[in-house]
């Protein structure tokens, strides 16, 4: 199976690895040529990173041969093009990943605090505060998150009248 739970070591694995995850991810909402994918990706991360059709198709193909996904062929006028669409495999597989998202979260603090670590006398003030922000987060009760939220709005409403 494509790594969706654990990222691999390399760097294009780990790239992979969260295509992957976010070509179930966007499936889930409905059927999807790759083209209409990579324009989702490229306006999500404004341009940012967005993987080659040499990238995308093949994992496409891979997450067809594990059932994840599969293809449909979907004509509009004379043009036919394949149009992916998630399988309760694929289904089952997000719902798996989403329910172990706070062992990922916490995983991501230890790395948030090997980073900080790191860059500390490199990164802006601002970054380390919003590190800070980000563990004291995770280490509220669930009873005091809505309260949390309710400040970091304010937070972000101030934050837009600084412009």
């Amino acid at each position: 199976m494509t790594s969706l739970v654990h990222f691999a070591a390399g760097k294009n694995e780990r790239a992979r690895s969260l295509l992957a995850l976010y070509v179930i991810h966007s499936l889930a909402t409905g059927g999807k040529s790759g083209y209409d994918i990579l324009k989702e990706l490229g306006k999500l991360t404004e341009g940012s990173w967005v993987p080659s059709k040499g990238t995308l198709y093949p994992l496409l193909h891979q997450l067809e041969v594990e059932g994840q996904i599969v293809s449909v062929t979907a004509t509009t006028g004379a043009r036919a093009r394949a149009v992916f669409c998630l399988t309760p495999v694929g289904r089952d597989t997000l719902r798996r990943i989403r329910a172990h998202s706070s062992e990922h979260h916490e995983k991501m603090a230890k790395y948030r605090q090997v980073l900080a670590a790191i860059f500390a006398n490199t990164l802006r003030p601002e970054m380390n505060l919003l590190f800070e922000i980000r563990m004291a987060l995770d280490e509220l009760p669930k009873e005091r998150k809505a309260e949390a939220a309710a400040i970091l709005r304010r937070c972000r409403d101030d934050l837009t009248k600084v412009k």
